[in-house]
Order: C-alpha cells, then sequence, then structure tokens
C-alpha cells in the first residue's frame, strides 16, 4: 500500500513539474507573438480599411503621433481603459507602417513646463463626472493628441474619449493623408450672398438709413471645406470673379437667378472636365402666424438660369410642389400674449415639404452616400434623368438617393400653400423620385454655334474674352435642395457629411472618402404604417398568449392521457397476479 502510494506521489510530481516546463515554454515563445483580434461590429469599425493601410505603407517621412494623457490610476473608473485602447490601435497603426509612424505617450499631469507647451497649442485639461464607489464627483483630466509630419502645422485632437474611438482611424489617418499629400485639392464655392427685401431696404432709405448688405448663406460650407484642408476659392460668377482654370472642383449653390453669362461659366467648368456640384433651389417657402392659429405658408419661385443647360444634358429639376409623408419638424419663432405681456416662443412645425431621408433611400452601391443615415431636404423636389437625351449626348446618370415610396406632387402655385394641398388623404403616391444623381461623360457647349454671352454690367469686364476649350470627361452631381446645405440646415442630421463626401469624391480624395464612410453609421427606427402597429399590437396582446395557452392545453391533454396508460397499465398487473 505504502508503495502504490509513494509511486503516485512521485508520478503526480513528475506530470505537474512536465506541466509546469511546458506551459513555462507555451508562455516564453507564444507571449511575443501578436494577439489576434476580432471585429464583431456592423460596420467593421475596428478593422482597418484597405485605404488607410494603403495610407500607411506609401508614408515616406516618418509622422510623429503623440499621446498627452493622464496616467490609469488617476483617471475616472470609466476612463481606466482609456490608454491602453488606444495604444492597442496606434500599434497596430505603427505595424503596418513600418517604422513611418512613431507613437509615444506623455503624461503631462504633474507636468507644468509640458502643460505650457500643450496650452499654446490649444490642449487644455477639461473635466469629467467621476463615479468611485459611492462617491460621485468632478476630475480634471488630459486626453488629447497631435499628429505632426515635416514643418507643416500640427493637427490637433483636444480631447480622446472612449466614444471616439470608433472613428481614431478617421481622427488619425484622415489628417495623416491630408498632411502628406503634395497640394491641398482647389474648390470654388459659389455660394451667393441674401439679398435685402426690397420693401425693406426702402424703408431704410426713407428714414435716411443705408440698408444692411447681403447676408452670407454659405459660409459654414466654406468653413466645413477649409477644416478638411481644402483650398477654398470663393467665386462670386463676376467680370473679376469668375472660377480659376487651375480648379479640382466647382460647388454651386444655385438657390437665386443667375443671368446668361454666370450659366455659361458653369457650362464652361463642365464642358473642360471639371467636376462640379450643383445643388438646385426649384422654389422656397414663407412662414408667417396666422391669425387664427397655426401657421400660414406661401411658396416663392426661384428660376436660377441652370435649367436650359441641365435640359440640354437630359436633367430636370421638378418645379412642382413636392410632398412626402416622411415629414421633419422645424421649430419657428412666435410670439404669444400671456397675461398681457407678448412673450416669444418656438413653436413646432411639420409640413411635407421638409422632407426627411433616411439609410434605407440611399444608393448602398455609391461611396458618396452609401453610409449616411439621414438628411433633412428641405423645400428640395426631384432630379428626372431623361434616358434617351442622356443617351445622346453621351452622358450617363446614376440615382444616389430617392424620396420615400409615399410622396406626391400638386402644380407649381405662385402665393398660399392651401390645407387640401399637404393633406395625405386620397393623394395618389408617385413612388419613389430621385432627389440626388451622378451624372458622368463628356459634357457639351450648350452654346456652341452661339456668340459668348457677355456681362451684364460690363464694367469691369476683361478685354479679352477666354478661348475656347477642348472637351473633356467630367462628372456632374445633382441635387435637387440648395437650402439644405445653407448655414441654418446644413448641421442637421448629416446634410453636412452629405457634401464633404461628394467632395472627397469628385475632388479626388477617394482615400478619405473610405475611411470617412466607417464612422459609426446613424440609424433610425423607420416610421411604421398603422396597419403595422394594428398587426404587432395584436400579435404582443392576442397571439403570444394564445399560443402559450395552446401548448399548455396540448401539454395537459398529454399528460392526461399518459396516467390514463399508467393506470391501465396497473389494472393489468394486478389482474394478472
Amino acid at each position: 500500500m505504502n508503495n502504490k502510494r509513494r509511486n503516485f506521489r512521485l508520478t503526480f510530481g513528475a506530470a505537474a513539474a512536465l506541466l509546469a516546463v511546458i506551459v513555462f515554454f507555451l508562455v516564453s515563445v507564444l507571449g511575443n507573438l501578436p494577439g489576434a483580434r476580432l471585429d464583431l461590429t456592423r460596420d467593421r469599425l475596428f478593422t482597418m480599411s484597405p485605404a488607410a493601410a494603403t495610407v500607411l505603407k506609401d508614408l515616406e517621412v516618418p509622422v510623429q503621433v503623440k499621446l498627452y494623457i493622464t496616467p490609469a490610476a488617476k483617471m475616472p473608473t470609466q476612463l481606466r481603459t482609456l490608454e491602453r485602447d488606444i495604444t492597442e490601435q496606434m500599434r497596430n497603426f505603427e505595424q503596418v507602417a513600418k517604422g513611418k509612424l512613431e507613437f509615444t505617450v506623455y503624461n503631462p499631469q504633474d507636468d507644468e513646463e509640458l502643460q505650457k507647451t500643450l496650452g499654446a497649442k490649444g490642449i487644455r485639461p477639461f473635466q469629467v463626472q467621476s463615479i468611485d464607489k459611492d462617491e460621485m464627483g468632478i476630475k480634471l483630466i488630459w486626453s488629447a493628441m497631435t499628429i505632426a509630419y515635416k514643418d507643416k502645422p500640427e493637427e490637433v485632437l483636444p480631447q480622446v474619449l472612449p466614444q471616439g474611438l470608433a472613428s481614431l482611424e478617421q481622427d488619425i489617418i484622415g489628417p495623416v493623408y491630408r498632411l502628406t499629400r503634395d497640394r491641398a485639392p482647389r474648390v470654388a464655392v459659389f455660394g451667393p450672398k441674401k439679398e435685402i427685401d426690397r420693401q425693406l431696404a426702402m424703408m431704410y432709405l426713407q428714414q435716411g438709413m443705408q440698408p444692411p448688405e447681403p447676408q452670407e448663406q454659405f459660409s459654414k460650407l466654406r468653413e466645413m471645406l477649409q477644416q478638411e484642408h481644402y483650398e477654398v476659392v470663393p467665386v462670386d460668377l463676376t467680370p473679376m470673379s469668375t472660377p480659376p482654370a487651375d480648379i479640382d472642383l466647382m460647388v454651386v449653390m444655385a438657390n437665386t437667378p443667375l443671368n446668361e453669362r454666370q450659366a455659361w461659366e458653369v457650362n464652361r467648368v463642365l464642358t473642360r472636365g471639371t467636376p462640379v456640384i450643383l445643388a438646385q433651389q426649384a422654389h422656397e417657402y414663407g412662414y408667417s402666424p396666422a391669425p387664427s392659429g397655426g401657421w400660414s405658408i406661401t411658396g416663392q419661385d426661384v428660376t436660377t438660369g441652370l435649367e436650359p443647360m441641365l435640359a440640354a444634358f437630359g436633367i430636370t429639376v421638378n418645379e412642382d410642389h413636392f410632398m412626402d409623408s416622411a415629414m421633419e419638424a422645424i421649430d419657428l419663432p412666435r410670439e404669444i400674449n400671456l397675461g398681457g405681456m407678448r412673450v416669444q416662443t418656438r413653436e413646432p412645425v411639420r409640413v411635407p415639404m421638409q422632407i426627411r431621408v433616411t439609410e434605407s433611400q440611399m444608393d448602398k452601391a455609391s461611396p458618396v452616400v452609401n453610409r449616411i443615415g439621414q438628411l433633412f431636404y428641405l423645400w428640395g423636389t426631384p432630379v428626372n434623368a431623361d434616358s434617351a437625351k442622356l443617351s445622346a449626348a453621351h452622358l450617363k446618370a446614376t440615382t444616389l438617393m430617392s424620396s420615400s415610396p409615399n410622396c406626391w406632387q400638386e402644380p407649381w402655385s405662385q402665393g398660399p400653400v392651401t390645407g387640401q394641398m399637404i393633406a395625405t388623404a386620397g393623394k395618389p403616391m408617385l413612388g419613389a423620385q430621385p432627389l440626388a444623381v451622378m451624372v458622368e461623360g463628356i459634357f457639351p457647349d450648350t452654346w456652341s454655334g452661339r456668340a459668348t454671352p457677355a456681362w451684364p454690367d460690363a464694367a469691369g469686364a476683361p478685354a479679352a474674352e477666354p478661348g475656347p476649350i477642348s472637351p473633356q470627361p467630367g462628372r456632374l452631381m445633382v441635387i435637387g435642395c440648395a437650402r439644405m446645405f445653407d448655414d441654418n440646415v446644413i448641421g442637421a442630421m448629416q446634410n453636412g457629411l452629405l457634401m464633404m463626401n461628394g467632395v472627397d469624391y469628385l475632388a479626388g480624395s477617394q482615400a478619405l472618402l473610405s475611411i470617412r464612410a466607417k464612422a459609426l453609421t446613424s440609424r433610425v427606427i423607420k416610421p411604421v404604417d398603422a396597419q403595422a402597429k394594428v398587426f404587432w399590437r395584436l400579435f404582443t396582446v392576442l397571439l403570444v398568449p394564445a399560443v402559450l395557452a395552446g401548448y399548455g392545453i396540448t401539454r395537459s391533454g398529454m399528460r392526461r392521457k399518459e396516467a390514463a396508460r399508467y393506470r391501465d397499465s396497473l389494472r393489468r398487473g394486478a389482474a394478472e397476479h
């Protein structure tokens, strides 16, 4: 017995020692191997895009990326893994860049000299809520990054937080790409200013005052392009402000009348092969409080002067009232009488000219719109493509996004919009209508065979007119709405993202577009019609209990039959004995 026990102990000890050696060997060898990562997100947010890998592999001079962050021990509980999560992604970037991306981490928490340097760059600590055990407080932390390349100005990310980790690739690789390209693409932007109303101008003059200057409508659009490191060239389409010949893209916000020469300038840009984004507004609406409550809405026609050029290509922007049951509310200011006092308030207005476009209405195959969740298509109309005319002009059109199927039109009428026009009941629905199209090919000179239009005001016009040009292949992105990009609306939903995607795609920065497309898609709950609501209500209230009750009754019957069979077997057994 003692020998067996001794042999067991020796065998067990030897096996334990051998297992320890094997574990030590595996840890030593496998511990230095790179770990595997599995990305389970639907948008593949943590998988490096091919475009990002290409940008990193093509680096010729090292890029310095620096992380300034408070140590984990001094972080609030919810941020203690932030440095580790950032470092993991940056090490992945370092491996792909093969030494051309240098990543370092600094702790500025107690380094006053470093804090002064960071303050000069616009980097400062910020407050976050801290929850520790049963205590709630506020902590001041650092979490920022800088990206430097050669002698170019540093790119600064003043705050890096966990909710931004999904877009870290865009935040890092985007600036790296912009810093390392040879030159910034030049984008000419025509965004007309809003002229003051004539009656209001007359009132100012009658009182001996000068009317206010025309107001900017699209300044945020230009700022957004500049933030993305495009060289923005404002163009007024005047004799002294025409589109330069070396631009990479032209953006035209057509919500005011253009004269024939201005339309000719736009056509010339297209004919020479320069891409153009054209947002054309067919009409606008004015809102005023109705005396009996509610709002009075009036329509105003907008003839841009670009209609003949587009028609020659085979493109028309619909001019009728366009309504869509997928509508969005806007808040408008209103004065109310409250106890004899005039109080300014805001009232939501929801009418079918304020259209919401969702992810399901986008062309999934187009990189311009395939990751856009929703847009606010304010007072826009459909963009119709005539396939016969397009084919005759050797052009091809692709629909980028459409309206919902539940939309309708009313013949255009200047003046009040009646309740009957905006009522959904009894309207024949048109089905999905195209709201934006991409046209490709060699655009014809629609003034061919005619004299070049003269400027209405010849003062300041150049002595020599532009010479002939050779038509080249180009692209034209037509959107039947310009209001969605003005200063008041471009920040709504993802309107700005649509414009940036279009600029990146047409100005030759497809790498940026591919990287930006990895941002988390803004998904919305789709509207449910009345029939679907009734079905799901009956399903939850009646069907599920009925299924459970049916299962219980069936199970009870089966158990009764089993009990009866058991009793019969007992009786037969007793009778046999």
